[in-house]
């Protein structure tokens, strides 16, 4: 009994190394593995930094090119002097017969006009609003016919 106790203790102690390596060997597996994550995570960070920054400079540069465009744009279709400009106000108001004063003036009681106009109308929704809700409606339970 003792050679198989033996055999079965020495069995055991092989089975146990075995599965002792084969743990071992698991967990630098794992490790291994896990290190190639943490390596990949930080080329995608650092991809994510390189295309952040290289939206941000063709922002910049897209948006200095339109300033650009648009100051040339305005340039080239306003280019009367300021000579020429003033010329042609004055050519307009001598034109109508009616100074820049008077013509400020009228614009001024046309807006006085539209707002009252406007107040008018915003009292007369409210107090038709208010005479609706002050109506008595109909209860849920009383048959409408």
């Amino acid at each position: 009994m003792t050679v198989e106790t033996d055999m079965l203790t020495d069995a055991a102690l092989r089975f146990s190394e075995a599965i002792r390596a084969e743990r071992a060997s698991t967990l630098d597996a794992l490790a291994n593995e896990r290190q190639a994550a943490l390596q990949i995570i930080q080329a995608l960070r650092n991809e994510t930094k390189r295309r952040t920054r290289q939206s941000t400079g063709r922002f910049a540069f897209g948006l200095l090119l339109g300033t650009a465009m648009g100051s040339a744009a305005i340039y080239v279709l306003h280019q009367r002097a300021s000579e020429e400009m003033r010329l042609g106000l004055t050519a307009r108001a001598e034109s109508t017969g009616v100074s820049l004063q008077e013509r400020v003036k009228q614009a001024l009681e046309a807006g006085k006009r539209a707002a009252a106009k406007q107040e008018q109308t915003l009292w007369d929704d409210y107090r038709r609003r208010m005479i609706e809700q002050a109506k008595p409606k109909p209860r849920q339970e009383d048959p409408l016919f």
